[in-house]
């Protein structure tokens, strides 16, 4: 993975990494209902790619998953679900444009633990302001609903940077391979 913010992979690399998330983002909120762990893939966004394309990326997963609570899991289209849906798009895109810049500016293991604090404590902290400004955070941010939330984007992330890992792992071997000098028979 490209922990020094920059993203020197080709299109056709970062377009199968979109596909990837949003399979995942649908996988994810159709199974847990919504839950979908946004600030692991926020913080996996922040470490692999430069702050615009993280952005994008965390538009594009947001979009997809506020498409699939509207249309097939039944939210309600009235005016509150869909301020719910622009806060959780606002904090998200709030907690990607946080963990880029810690990113930016950390070295490799601060960068990895910081992009993922950072994004999360950006996220639930603005959704708890919003949340206690208008009245609606009595239930919502209970210790171990924060600690379930917590457990579900660290589980993801830390998979995400396995994958990630893997990933690279293979890509440096095959260039490997395709790059050895051929022996003569």
């Amino acid at each position: 993975m490209n922990y020094n913010h920059r993203s020197s992979s080709p299109w056709t690399a970062r377009a199968a990494w979109l596909g990837a998330f949003v399979l995942s983002v649908a996988l994810f909120s159709a199974g847990l209902t919504c839950a979908v762990p946004l600030v692991a893939f926020a913080a996996i966004c922040a470490l692999r790619q430069n702050r615009a394309q993280a952005l994008l990326f965390m538009a594009v997963l947001w979009l997809a998953d506020e498409l699939i609570a509207f249309t097939l899991l039944g939210f309600p289209v009235n005016a509150v679900a869909f301020g719910w849906a622009g806060l959780i798009g606002a904090a998200i895109l709030a907690a990607t444009w946080a963990a880029s810049t810690v990113a930016q500016r950390s070295t490799r293991a601060v960068g990895i633990v910081g992009a993922f604090a950072t994004a999360f404590g950006v996220y639930e902290g603005g959704m708890w302001v919003v949340s206690s400004l208008i009245g609606a955070a009595h239930g919502a941010f209970t210790a171990g609903i924060l600690l379930q939330v917590l457990v579900l984007n660290a589980v993801t992330f830390a998979a995400l940077l396995l994958v990630g890992a893997l990933g690279s792992r293979s890509a440096s071997r095959v260039n490997q391979i395709a790059h050895a000098p051929q022996q003569a028979a």
